[in-house]
């Protein structure tokens, strides 16, 4: 009898005038948006690659001098903040920057079209790397235009203007 009387209750229920309450309407959700970041850089060459360790870095004041199997920039100040020297008996290409470097540092080298990074030793008052004359990334840093940038580990990095010069090492360092 109960379950007759159960049953009696909810067929009369379903038989109610009231309407249910509508189902809440779901909360329209905003349509995510792309974002996107502003740079202030010339468009990309072709082949040219994005370089974030140059953005918004003047190349610093100073100038290239050669001779003799090497190249070095001299900044404003007078100082040899960097430079490339042929080492033909070992065929190496020698990359010195000025300062020093804790045990394990790189120094580490971008162009527009390339980056490497070489084991670096202090010498004295200046950090020595060097590279393997048939390196690939020397041709990328033979053919640099604009600006490369020289950093030791973490620190701050050095750009300079690239340089004709840079490329004559190489292809001296390169002669049998």
């Amino acid at each position: 009898m109960r379950r007759r009387a159960g049953l009696l209750a909810l067929a009369l229920a379903g038989c109610s005038g009231e309407q249910p309450a509508p189902a809440p309407s779901p909360t329209p959700q905003p349509t995510p948006s792309a974002t996107r970041a502003v740079v202030d850089r010339a468009p990309l060459a072709p082949g040219e690659l994005p370089a974030p360790e140059l953005a918004g870095i003047a190349p610093a004041a100073g100038r290239w001098s050669s001779g003799g199997g090497y190249t070095r920039f001299v900044d404003a100040g007078g100082t040899g903040a960097f430079a490339l020297r042929c080492d033909s008996a070992r065929r190496e290409l020698v990359f010195l920057r000025s300062g020093t470097a804790d045990g394990g540092a790189m120094l580490r080298i971008v162009t527009g079209m390339a980056a490497a990074s070489y084991p670096a030793a202090t010498m004295g008052r200046r950090v020595e790397a060097r590279a393997g004359i048939d390196d690939r990334f020397l041709a990328a840093l033979q053919a640099a235009k604009g600006t490369i940038g020289v950093s030791l580990g973490e620190g701050p990095v050095l750009a300079v203007a690239a340089d004709p010069a840079i490329g004559a090492v190489i292809r001296e360092c390169r002669r049998p």
